[in-house]
């Protein structure tokens, strides 16, 4: 409660002692956002040193939260200076970045026709709220008591669902905008960190991992071991359907890839020689016509029908006699007609063949990968009793130390894999995880004493 000459002052009067300060851009909304979270913020100083409540400058006031209220209008609305989850609400700003956010509800409803009440979080950066929607991991944490209002959460990866694709304005978006967590991505913050965006995450290790956790931020991982690099092949069947073949050794896949380039080409050989060989026959074609008309081939426009007179030339069998049926005019214009589209159509030949070489020896659907065993680098608050098997597609790109000089690796966006096989938190226990294609791979350089 207030002090007794402050028990009847509320957000209107706020608004009103702001609006007469010259605060033209306060409305009563925004008021009552801010009334709210700075009562919040001076309750929680208050129980963390009463004592000063008895001083002269108490914070418990009507004075002190009309400082704040001021405060926040001048630089937000006045300064311009908009607030992290504004930012995110108003599309300006990727939610996935990294930030510190404090649970300031949890509400627990129903989903679907399941009986089970789960959670939802509303978290805050102090300056607003919004609805966040949490995993099966985070929701255990909830049931647990580790998440609960009042704790704050390192984030980094959050998903914004909304309903509409453009921005909004965050006073208005409490009801149609939410941040997707997850656990892995999410992590208990101290009570002193500051709200707001942060320069990183921190790294993760494997003992906070979970398989149902989602995205692996970053993690500082060694690597113990390394298995030969295989091949995967997508084939696509005459019904649209994906095959998979493989995997295959190195060496099975440079078979495949010599098998396909002889296939790829004879059939570009046989492609350009039937080319060749149709232009000869069209040539000759040309040669008879010119014969046939001589001299006596009119100049004037050439008749209607001279596409018709090139169609039936298609078929060799019938080429003979459809050049006997030309009159002597039709013949010469013909001729002219054959040799104009040779020279035409030679220029389109190459792309044609091409073409047809894609459908009947199309690119192979090649993805490499290895699998590597890593453990983590910082064991300083707990042992590196886990392993990770970790797939690493598209390989090639990748650059590994052999395990007998491990190499140690800063690697982000990583994703859990084999998911019923994860092993607890006992020694020389197992995970699973593969790379994405938005893993990144930092190589950390040998410390030199």
């Amino acid at each position: 409660m207030f002090l007794a000459r402050d028990s009847n002052l509320g957000p209107k009067d706020a608004l009103n002692r702001l609006l007469r300060a010259g605060a033209r851009l306060a409305t009563q909304p925004w008021v009552d956002n801010h009334w709210t979270l700075i009562l919040w913020k001076l309750a929680g100083l208050v129980f963390l040193d009463p004592e000063q409540e008895g001083t002269k400058q108490p914070r418990w006031s009507w004075e002190e939260v009309y400082r704040q209220l001021l405060y926040r209008y001048e630089r937000e609305l006045s300064g311009g200076v908009r607030p992290p989850l504004r930012r995110i609400v108003n599309q300006d700003t990727p939610a996935s970045c990294p930030m510190i956010l404090c649970v300031s509800d949890i509400t627990w409803s129903r989903h679907g026709t399941e009986v089970e009440l789960r959670p939802e979080l509303e978290v805050t950066d102090g300056w607003y709220r919004l609805r966040a929607e949490i995993d099966l991991p985070l929701e255990r944490a909830v049931r647990r008591g580790l998440i609960r209002v009042g704790r704050k959460l390192a984030i980094v990866g959050a998903r914004l669902s909304c309903e509409r694709k453009d921005g909004m304005e965050i006073l208005e978006a409490y009801t149609s905008v939410k941040l997707g967590l997850s656990g892995n991505s999410t992590r208990l913050a101290p009570w002193h960190a500051k709200l707001g965006f942060q320069s990183s995450f921190g790294m993760v290790t494997m003992r906070s991992l979970t398989p149902d956790g989602g995205l692996v931020p970053v993690m500082d991982l060694v690597v113990q071991k390394v298995y030969p690099i295989a091949y995967l092949e997508i084939i696509i069947d005459e019904e649209g359907r994906r095959i998979q073949e493989g995997p295959r050794s190195e060496a099975d896949e440079a078979r495949c890839v010599d098998i396909w380039k002889q296939t790829r080409e004879a059939e570009e050989s046989r492609l350009r020689l039937e080319h060749e060989k149709k232009i000869t026959r069209y040539l000759g074609y040309a040669d008879r016509l010119e014969h046939r008309c001589g001299d006596r081939f009119a100049t004037d426009e050439p008749p209607d029908n001279i596409e018709s007179l090139y169609d039936e030339l298609e078929e060799p069998e019938d080429a003979g006699r459809a050049i006997s049926r030309t009159s002597l005019n039709e013949a010469g214009w013909l001729a002219r007609y054959i040799r104009t589209r040779i020279e035409r159509d030679g220029e389109s030949a190459r792309d044609e063949i091409e073409k047809e070489l894609e459908n009947i020896c199309p690119p192979r659907n090649i993805r490499s990968f290895r699998v590597i065993v890593v453990q983590d680098a910082r064991t300083e608050r707990f042992p590196a009793n886990r392993k990770a098997q970790l797939t690493i597609w598209d390989v090639l790109h990748v650059h590994l130390t052999e395990s007998r000089s491990p190499g140690h690796f800063e690697v982000s966006n990583l994703v859990p894999s084999q998911k019923s096989a994860w092993m607890k938190h006992k020694p020389d226990s197992e995970i699973f995880l593969v790379s994405s294609k938005n893993s990144r791979w930092q190589k950390v350089a040998a410390n030199v004493s």
